[in-house]
């Protein structure tokens, strides 16, 4: 099944549902309807969510499970913290580059993590 666009692709502004429609009798539903704020994550930062919920909270076994680092899932949980629109980034883009630079993070981490910032 795809997933509902929460963003527009051409002007990137937010959309919303505007038809619901019963797949056995055919009963059709129109209003804006919202999204959940988990509806914002990709598939990727859904998977990592659901996962840690299941590890219920415990970082370590969240390494395990990926076999990512320590600094690797913190900064997967705070792509997502920012995500869902729960807190602004704490993280700086220098401290973004001194973890790359110290090798806690690899560059395509850093990239999607300054490309948050960004939006």
């Amino acid at each position: 099944m795809r997933r509902v666009p929460t963003k527009c692709p051409i002007c990137g502004k937010s959309t919303h549902v505007a038809v619901v429609k019963c797949d056995n009798c055919g009963t059709t539903i129109s209003n804006k309807f919202g999204f959940s704020a988990f509806d914002k994550l990709d598939g990727k930062q859904t998977e990592f969510a659901l996962a840690f919920i299941e590890c219920e909270g415990s970082i370590k076994e969240m390494e395990k499970r990926f076999d990512i680092s320590y600094p690797t899932v913190k900064a997967r949980l705070a792509e997502i913290k920012t995500a869902l629109g729960l807190a602004a980034a704490k993280q700086t883009k220098l401290d973004i580059l001194r973890e790359l630079e110290s090798d806690r993070i690899n560059v395509d981490e850093a990239i999607k993590l300054i490309q948050n910032k960004e939006d």
